[in-house]
């Protein structure tokens, strides 16, 4: 019997877990008693380590039992009311979102957790070290700068707008409340369902490649003030309405612009009409439309105060920090700990720079920077962004593979002798071929910003091992109410 075939004979069946971890979504994961004295791995939403639970199968991903908890035995963490109708185990068409799976913790306690699975993974890797308390988020609630909502099914067949509950890919939850992002957000969603219920408006189908409406993204500039909405749909050019009849696809955007937006306030400033379309044996075809407003969103992020302002214009998918106040504070400790091992003419290297946020703040305050990153739009927004700042200058970017470009600067003969190194790669860490080029460079001080706690530990375990001293650890929490947290690191090739 298949290794799959067993676990599938705990589906709807129920089991007492024991919770000694916390995965990357903030779901429990443990083990518990299975047929044959086997101890059976599980993850359980809403399980926090050190709880003991009884949890229900659902499902089966990577070997593991994915399941609900039905009760909690005994606690590991106090836990607190849910102030959100959405965020319980789904039960009904309303219920069921996953985003805040720490919700039912006090802040200190989610901080608590958050740093504690920092501190397991790290000793797991074999690096018993001290960590800094948490830099904690001033605002718990409405900090999000964007959310992506979607079209589908509410769970009674009707169409809904809003998140997909946890673990289903297609129904959503109508959205009447989320304090992550701005009152505005639940606002335009239950204005925009009203009016595409109204129509009779399909939503999307992706099993059948079907449907007018995908997705509705809302982008807020939290230092600007200003709000951009994209309405994502899919590429036909003609609709057809609950009634039969049929419209051209242009005429009902526009007039959502005039029936729905025109309503909001605070004032829309921006709207995006995007359309995908896939194409057989080709890549999907994807336009955005300008309907009104800016083409641009306007932010500004203080690096670490006006004077230091940073001017960004981001485009309707471009990347940017879903936090941008807690982003400045993320990026001020960057510069903090870089401070006392640089002088004003010590350059900077930049590996996987996104959008060139921690190269423009040190360029900002007058080093000049090398910034790396593997995506072509995301370079040719930092360019734009260092144009916009004065800084095109200061600045080098390349876009492409890190460890390649990384490769031909180094054989060409690039020297990199005396730069701060700074490395803020995706969640799986520093791969082999990139941390290779990093060895050849093998810079005094390295800061390595992460998202991710367990790849963090084994890159920080194989920076150790190359010789370098792990001089400061601070963790910082990006965003509330969720497992998600950044940390950046000091290390050194001299004793700390």
């Amino acid at each position: 019997m298949s290794k799959r075939h067993r676990l599938q004979n705990y589906i709807l069946r129920r089991f007492e877990v024991t919770i000694d971890s916390i995965s990357a979504r903030g779901w429990g994961q443990g083990t518990f008693l299975g047929e044959g004295e086997r101890r059976i791995p599980a993850e359980v939403r809403g399980a926090l380590p050190g709880d003991v639970v009884l949890a229900e199968g659902r499902g089966i991903d990577k070997g593991m039992i994915q399941a609900i908890l039905v009760e909690i035995l005994q606690s590991g963490y106090p836990r607190q009311a849910s102030s959100c109708p959405h965020s319980c185990v789904r039960c009904d068409k309303d219920t069921g979102c996953g985003g805040c799976t720490l919700r039912e913790c006090d802040y200190e306690t989610q901080c608590r957790i958050k740093r504690d699975i920092l501190v397991s993974m790290l000793k797991q890797n074999g690096l018993d070290m001290p960590v800094d308390p948490i830099l904690p988020c001033a605002n718990q609630a409405y900090y999000r700068n964007k959310m992506e909502l979607s079209f589908g099914p509410d769970g009674a067949d009707a169409l809904g707008v809003g998140l997909h509950p946890s673990g289903f890919r297609f129904e959503v939850i109508s959205m009447k409340h989320c304090d992550m992002l701005s009152p505005l957000l639940v606002e335009l969603a239950q204005k925009t369902e009203a009016w595409a219920r109204e129509l009779g408006l399909a939503y999307y189908r992706f099993r059948e490649n079907a449907g007018f409406l995908r997705t509705l993204t809302l982008r807020h500039g939290k230092r600007t003030d200003a709000y951009m909405v994209i309405l994502t749909t899919s590429g036909e050019s003609e609709v057809r309405m609950g009634d039969g009849s049929v419209r051209d696809a242009n005429d009902v955007v526009r007039e959502y612009a005039d029936r729905v937006l025109a309503t909001l306030n605070p004032p829309i400033d921006s709207f995006y009409w995007t359309t995908v379309t896939p194409q057989k044996g080709r890549q999907t075809s994807i336009d955005d439309t300008l309907i009104f407003g800016s083409p641009v969103l306007r932010e500004t992020m203080f690096m670490p105060d006006e004077a230091h302002a940073l001017h960004y214009e981001v485009l309707p998918h471009a990347f940017f920090q879903p936090n941008t106040l807690q982003a400045e504070k993320l990026y001020q400790v960057v510069l903090d700990m870089a401070a006392p091992h640089m002088t004003p003419n010590t350059p900077v290297l930049d590996l996987y720079c996104g959008t060139g946020t921690i190269a423009l703040s040190f360029a900002r305050h007058g080093h000049r920077a090398v910034a790396i990153d593997i995506e072509k739009q995301a370079i040719e927004n930092a360019r734009e962004n260092a144009r916009k700042n004065g800084l095109e200058d200061a600045i080098s970017f390349y876009a492409g593979d890190t460890a390649e470009i990384l490769r031909e600067l180094l054989d060409g003969q690039a020297n990199f002798d005396g730069f701060l190194l700074v490395v803020d790669p995706p969640r799986r860490g520093l791969l082999p071929p990139a941390y290779r080029q990093i060895l050849r460079i093998r810079p005094d001080t390295l800061i390595y910003v992460s998202c991710n706690p367990e790849s963090l530990a084994q890159d920080l375990a194989r920076f150790k091992v190359d010789g370098y001293d792990i001089c400061r650890i601070q963790p910082v929490d990006m965003l509330p109410q969720t497992a998600h947290l950044e940390t950046v690191v000091l290390l050194s090739k001299r004793k700390c």
